[in-house]
Formats: structure tokens, C-alpha cells, sequence
């Protein structure tokens, strides 16, 4: 667990097309089911201080505790998916921990000098930031606002998961 965000709860990975990732995760791997979103709709979302209109879908699921969520950008707009996708190709971008203090959590991240990557929020849902990583390819570290709707979805997600007999792999 880390000593400054908490415990890991999900691992993002970039992907350049969702519907592969998909047939691989749930084929080859065994994890599932996936609940996939297209087009996510979001309130804003700034990337290194400026608005960027970036065109996401997502797809989450749980292999134990942790939740793996898959992430295609379909436009070529500024953001740290579209810019790890271009640097390094498809893979680990972030770890994310969830907050149940979200602002208090930012604030004591701030007090703690790190920095922002990038934030956003889920229209009408929850708030999420990345903060800077390294420049050597780790990845960074994504706190997401952890919402009593937030929760519930995720429960549900992991749920989903524990007795999964491989039929309906995305929902």
C-alpha cells in the first residue's frame, strides 16, 4: 500500500482499440465480465492546466480486488492517454486508489508538493485527478472521488466478477 495515496484499487491500461483488448481479456485471460462505456460524457476535463475535449471509452472489471479498466481515446486531442499511446504504445498508464475525502485527499496531496496531470469529472458523477509521474514511462497515480454512485458500481463490477461462467463477457 502506499504510504501517501492508500491502496491500489484499479490498474488503467491504454488500448488502441477496446473491441480487441476486449476479445483478448475475456478470451485468452478469463476476466470478466467487462461493463463497457462508449463516448463517456464528461463535465471537464483539463490536461496540464487546458480544457482538452477528449473522446473516451472505457471498459472495467475485477480480477480478485483489483478492478482492470481498459481505456480507448478515439480523437487526437491533448491528454495523458493520447500522449502514452504516442510515447510508449499500448499499456500500464496509472494505478488509481479511490477516495472517500476526495478534497480533503487533494488538498493533503498538494500540501505534499505533487503535482497535477490532469483532471476531470464524469458528467454529473464523480471527480478524478492524475498526478505527475516520472518521465522514465512508470505510471501515474489516478485518485477518483469515490461516490455512494461510485461505489455501488463498482460493488456491482466485482460482484459481477466472483462467480463469472464466461458467458456474457461485455456488458
Amino acid at each position: 500500500m502506499s504510504r501517501l495515496f492508500g491502496p491500489i484499487r484499479q490498474s488503467g491500461i491504454i488500448v488502441p482499440s477496446l473491441d480487441k483488448a476486449l476479445d483478448y481479456w475475456t478470451g485468452v485471460l478469463r476476466i470478466g465480465p467487462f461493463f463497457r462505456m462508449n463516448h463517456v460524457e464528461l463535465d471537464y476535463f483539463r490536461y496540464r492546466g487546458q480544457q482538452s475535449d477528449v473522446n473516451l471509452s472505457i471498459a472495467l472489471a475485477n480480477s480478485g480486488d483489483m478492478q482492470i479498466e481498459l481505456i480507448e481515446q478515439h480523437n487526437d486531442v491533448p491528454s495523458p492517454y493520447f500522449d502514452f499511446l504516442s510515447e510508449h504504445g499500448p499499456g500500464l498508464q496509472h494505478y488509481s486508489v479511490w477516495s472517500e475525502n476526495y478534497d480533503s485527499d487533494m488538498q493533503r496531496f498538494a500540501d505534499e508538493g505533487v503535482k497535477i496531470l490532469a483532471e476531470g469529472q464524469i458528467s454529473g458523477g464523480s471527480r478524478f485527478a492524475y498526478f505527475q509521474g516520472g518521465d522514465d514511462a512508470q505510471p501515474v497515480m489516478e485518485i477518483a472521488d469515490l461516490t455512494s454512485t461510485t461505489a455501488e458500481l463498482f460493488k456491482m463490477i466485482r460482484d459481477a466478477a466472483e462467480g463469472w461462467d464466461g458467458s456474457d463477457p461485455v456488458r
